[in-house]
């Protein structure tokens, strides 16, 4: 049980788990071909509605780093509210996901992602809980720098979102 977790502590392991996944790009380029990481850290905003007893919103942000041609290490810190028993509560969220992409280089006009991992939940006076967390989702071919998505995943409840990812051109 992980027990009731105050500001300091959660600000602490964000901070942990951030500064770790900053430090796997180097780890990353070594182990993939060339191509799949002309852009090391991609960076990426998400807003989701999220329903399990209760209905909830949240916005994250995060980043993605290549690992190889379709395959994408992406962790991403959210913070949103959910309505009990009726008033609005703070929540947040750090997922970490690996996700495969059905068409990395924009052949297609449309592509499907589909991904797996595990994440942290934290609501206002309520014991945080860890979940696993699968998702499937479909990309636009976007601009060269930009591309948007919808993603639906289960993972504590059942979680529907939009996305927008800057991208190296010609890559998704």
């Amino acid at each position: 049980m992980i027990g009731r977790i105050t500001g300091a502590r959660l600000v602490s392991a964000l901070v942990g788990c951030a500064t770790l996944f900053m430090s796997l790009p180097a780890n990353a380029q070594r182990a993939a071909p060339r191509a799949a990481t002309s852009r090391v850290v991609v960076p990426a905003v998400r807003a989701d509605l999220l329903l399990d007893r209760d209905a909830g919103a949240q916005l994250a942000a995060g980043a993605a780093i290549a690992v190889a041609y379709n395959l994408r290490l992406a962790a991403d810190l959210g913070a949103g509210g959910v309505r009990r028993e009726m008033n609005w509560r703070p929540t947040g969220r750090l997922d970490l996901l690996v996700r495969w992409l059905s068409d990395p280089f924009r052949q297609s006009r449309w592509a499907i992602n589909a991904g797996g991992g595990i994440g942290v939940r934290v609501e206002a006076d309520r014991t945080s809980r860890t979940v696993a967390i699968v998702t499937i989702g479909v990309e636009a071919r976007g601009d060269s720098r930009w591309v948007r998505g919808v993603e639906a995943g289960m993972g504590g409840g059942f979680r529907l979102g939009a996305t927008l990812r800057r991208s190296a051109p010609r890559t998704r």
